[in-house]
C-alpha cells in the first residue's frame, strides 16, 4: 500500500457541555447546534419577483340571475287533518293578517303563527308552491299546511313583533340596530330580483323581527315578476325601504332631541333612492 495515502479517519467525537439544572441534575447543554460549528453555510438568495406592469382590473359586481327552471318544485304537501289537533290556539297577533299564535302541543317549546285561508285548492297550491320556491332567510318559513272542511291553514315560523309596533314604542333604536334591520332587506330585495321578482308591497306591517333578533318581509307569496328593464328604485322597493329609514331617524330625534346622527346614516335615505341595488350593498 501506498505510504503516502492517508488512512480514512472517522470524524473526531464531539461532547456536548453538561450543565447543571436548578435540582442540582447534570444535563446536556440545549445549545443550537449553529453554536458548535465552524462554518456557517451562507444564506441562499431568492430573486425578488418583479412588479406588474399591468395590474388587474377592479372586479365588477357579478349578478347571477336564478331562472325559474332552476328553482326546485314544492314538496310542502297539505296535510288534510284539523290543525287544532296538533296545536293550542293562542292569542291573535296580527289581526290585519289573520294570524294566531300557537303552541304544539307535543313540542311545547314550539310557538307559530298559523294562518286561516279560504280559497280554491289550486290558488293554494300556487300559494305555496311560490312560497317553497322562494324559500330564503330573508322571508317567513312555510312549515306545514292542513286542509280542513273548506279552510286552508299555513303553519308559520313565529315572530315577535312587527316594525309598525316598534315605531308605536317608546323604544330608540341606535346606528347599529337601524343597519341590522336594513341590511337583511336588502339582501331579501336582492334575492328576488336574482330571480326576475320584484315585492308587490313593502310596508311597515311586513317587517317583522324573529325572537333572536332576525328580520324577515312577509309577502313573498305576492311578489311578482319583473323585467330587468323596469328595475328602479321604486319598483324594487328601495324607495319604500328609504321612507321606513327616515321614520325610524325621525322617531329617535322625538324621543331624544339631541341625538346626532353621523354622515353615513343622515345620507342612508338618499342613497336608497338614487343607488343601484348593487353599489349599495358594496358601500
Amino acid at each position: 500500500m501506498d505510504a503516502n495515502h492517508s488512512k480514512a479517519t472517522r470524524p473526531e467525537t464531539v461532547f456536548l457541555p453538561t450543565i447543571t439544572n436548578a435540582a442540582g441534575n447534570a444535563g446536556v447543554s440545549h445549545v443550537s447546534p449553529v453554536d458548535w460549528t465552524t462554518e456557517v453555510t451562507a444564506p441562499i438568495h431568492f430573486p425578488k419577483p418583479k412588479p406588474m406592469t399591468n395590474p388587474l382590473p377592479p372586479l365588477k359586481p357579478f349578478r347571477k340571475r336564478k331562472r325559474t327552471s332552476q328553482m326546485q318544485t314544492s314538496t310542502l304537501q297539505s296535510l288534510n287533518e284539523d290543525p287544532w289537533a296538533a296545536y293550542a290556539k293562542g292569542i291573535e297577533n296580527f289581526p290585519r293578517k289573520g294570524m294566531l299564535l300557537a303552541q304544539n302541543r307535543e313540542d311545547t317549546m314550539e310557538l307559530v303563527h298559523i294562518q286561516q285561508l279560504k280559497a280554491e285548492p289550486a290558488s293554494i297550491r300556487s300559494l305555496v308552491k311560490i312560497v317553497n320556491d322562494l324559500s330564503y332567510r330573508s322571508f317567513p318559513q312555510l312549515l306545514r299546511h292542513y286542509q280542513h272542511e273548506d279552510h286552508t291553514f299555513l303553519v308559520w315560523e313565529s315572530v315577535e313583533c312587527s316594525l309598525s309596533q316598534v315605531l308605536g314604542s317608546r323604544y330608540a333604536l341606535t346606528e347599529t340596530e337601524i343597519a341590522s334591520i336594513v341590511w337583511p332587506i336588502l339582501i331579501g330585495i336582492r334575492y328576488l330580483r336574482n330571480c326576475d321578482r320584484a315585492l308587490a308591497t313593502l310596508t311597515n306591517d311586513e317587517v317583522l323581527f324573529t325572537g333572536s333578533g332576525g328580520v324577515r318581509i312577509a309577502g313573498v307569496e305576492r311578489s311578482c315578476r319583473i323585467n330587468p328593464e323596469d328595475m328602479n328604485a321604486a319598483t324594487l322597493k328601495l324607495t319604500a325601504l328609504s321612507e321606513m329609514v327616515k321614520m325610524l331617524m325621525k322617531k329617535n330625534e322625538e324621543i331624544h332631541p339631541d341625538f346626532s346622527w353621523s354622515p353615513k346614516a343622515r345620507d342612508l335615505p338618499q342613497k336608497l333612492n338614487t343607488f343601484g341595488l348593487d353599489e349599495l350593498m358594496l358601500n
